[in-house]
């Protein structure tokens, strides 16, 4: 009802006029400048992006070199472990044929020193028995009843 009056009476105010338009530029230039910040915004973004692009293709690079080197040293290693492992192999031959050997030496040492102990007890009976046989023959020798008394009896005449 208050409009009512404004319009009978006529009068509108001039400044509404150049107040909106002034109003709808300066919402345009917002909105304009807005658009310009996302613009630029959107600009650096897809200028970082790209360098970001730049970096990570670098550091793809550097990543497929270093699983190529780390394949390498793998692979290296794979053949490392071949080699100590018939060089183990080689060194357990080795080990079973000394010890083999090595057993047989002290078998063989043993049954010598068997037959040396054998032997050792076979000349210690002689000796024994040859030190007896002497014994006896001077004993008999002393007696004079033996043989060299018949020897000496038979050169040397009697004094009869």
């Amino acid at each position: 009802m208050m409009t009512l009056p404004l319009l009978q009476a006529g009068v509108t105010a001039e400044w509404v006029g150049p107040t909106a338009a002034i109003a709808l530029v300066v919402i345009a230039l917002s909105i304009l400048g807005g658009a310009v910040v996302v613009a630029i915004a959107a600009l650096r973004i897809a200028g970082e992006t790209r360098k970001l692009g730049t970096m990570l293709q670098g550091y793809q690079e550097d990543i497929t070199q270093s699983l190529a080197g780390v394949r390498r040293l793998t692979d290296q290693g794979q053949d490392l472990l071949v080699l100590v492992r018939q060089e183990i192999g080689a060194f357990t031959q080795t080990s079973r044929r000394i010890r083999r050997k090595l057993v047989r030496g002290v078998d063989s040492l043993e049954t010598k020193l068997a037959d040396l102990e054998t032997l050792y007890d076979l000349v210690h009976e002689e000796v024994e028995d040859t030190a007896l046989d002497v014994a006896a023959a001077l004993r008999t020798s002393r007696q004079g009843h033996g043989m060299l008394g018949r020897v000496r009896r038979l050169l040397v005449p009697s004094r009869r």
